[in-house]
């Protein structure tokens, strides 16, 4: 059996995420061309949904910093859209076998994802630090992402 780089990528957020206690997960829906997929997170008390987006292209740059761009194509901001709940809604960005990165509300607010008009990319770095720099329409958060947020994600 063949092993695809969707199943490989997107079941590396699954298996994080089924480590919680209490979770059910449900497949909401997917991309025809295994782009992304979207699923629904509950535990006894709350709903998220969760949006998984993966590429298999890790670039180097200088001072041995990593680099990971995600295009969110005008049809995958609708379906963010479509499927965001309030403020329960995470977006995991699988940067090839090398890091996860989770947004959650409050950095998808910041990167102003949601209001795009048309299609934009997400660029994620990183370098032998514990933390994740995120920039959207070249505008980099002022913050930086944990590399165990999902790990570490409250479900509740």
């Amino acid at each position: 059996m063949t092993i695809s780089k969707f199943e490989l990528y997107h079941g590396v957020v699954l298996s994080q995420i089924i480590r919680s206690p209490r979770i059910n997960i449900k497949l909401l829906e997917k991309s025809d061309d295994f782009e992304w997929s979207a699923y629904e997170i509950t535990d006894n008390q709350s709903t998220h949904k969760v949006f998984v987006k993966s590429t298999s292209n890790v670039r180097i740059g200088k001072k041995e910093v990593h680099y990971s761009s995600f295009t969110f194509s005008e049809s995958d901001i609708s379906k963010l859209r479509e499927i965001e709940t309030e403020k329960n809604l995470l977006i995991c960005l699988v940067c090839a076998d090398n890091e996860v990165c989770t947004l959650e509300w409050e950095d998808i607010d910041n990167t102003r994802l949601l209001f795009e008009k048309k299609s934009t990319s997400v660029i994620v770095s990183w370098n032998n630090n514990t933390r994740l720099h995120v920039k959207c329409r070249g505008k980099i958060l002022e913050y930086t992402i944990p590399r165990n947020r999902l790990k570490t994600f409250n479900w509740s």
